[in-house]
């Protein structure tokens, strides 16, 4: 019987094929462009919808925990032909921490970890932008942890800008990535068994602001 009712699945799998491959022509080909001259220059916001924060640490030597941050603000300036001027401000909620056991997440924001009350955003600040490929940059700037204002550097993958062929809004799309030492802001518990150096891994979408 089981064998009947994995072929059945299997042959409704396949008939649906078709139909799956006609929903993919209802939407058109990505056309995002990383060519200066084609990207619009202005003021962003950046879309919660479509926006983490991602954070890895070692976990005692036997495996990389990872978490994130579920609730993040953020504004970008933008000019395609100056792309050194770029202005970029990300706030998170720092209660907006999130893992896959609860118990760990609600401990994360009491006092011993984050203290939300007490601390509710993390924020960074650019100060300076640095190109360093045809869609790779650095974003040096300052991140506010704790209470704790530390130079931090964001390597940065630029994966292009369009309009949104679901929203319509005009769409820039960034990945980064850094490393930061969490004891250097006051974040030190269980250190170092619970690993001193915290990878951060942000995936962003920014929507041009209507004037």
């Amino acid at each position: 019987m089981r064998r009947v009712c994995s072929t059945l699945s299997m042959l409704l799998a396949l008939s649906m094929l078709p139909a799956l491959a006609a929903c993919g022509y209802l939407l058109p080909a990505h056309n995002q462009t990383i060519e200066p001259s084609a990207l619009r220059a202005g003021a962003y916001r950046l879309d919660p919808d479509h926006a983490v924060v991602l954070w890895k640490v070692d976990h005692l030597g036997f495996s990389t925990f990872v978490g994130r941050f579920d609730r993040i603000a953020g504004s970008l300036d933008f000019d395609p032909l100056q792309p050194t001027e770029a202005i970029l401000e990300v706030v998170v909620e720092t209660a907006s921490v999130s893992t896959h056991v609860a118990s760990l997440t609600e401990d994360l924001r009491s006092a011993t970890w984050f203290a939300t009350d007490r601390f509710p955003e993390a924020r960074f600040v650019s100060r300076g932008v640095e190109v360093t490929g045809a869609d790779t940059g650095r974003v040096s700037g300052d991140l506010t942890l704790l209470g704790v204002t530390l130079p931090m550097t964001l390597d940065v993958i630029f994966n292009g800008g369009a309009s949104n062929i679901l929203t319509g809004g005009y769409t820039l799309g960034f990945q980064a990535s850094a490393v930061i030492d969490r004891t250097a802001f006051g974040l030190s518990t269980f250190a170092p068994a619970i690993g001193r150096e915290v990878t951060l891994e942000i995936h962003a979408e920014f929507v041009e602001i209507d004037e």
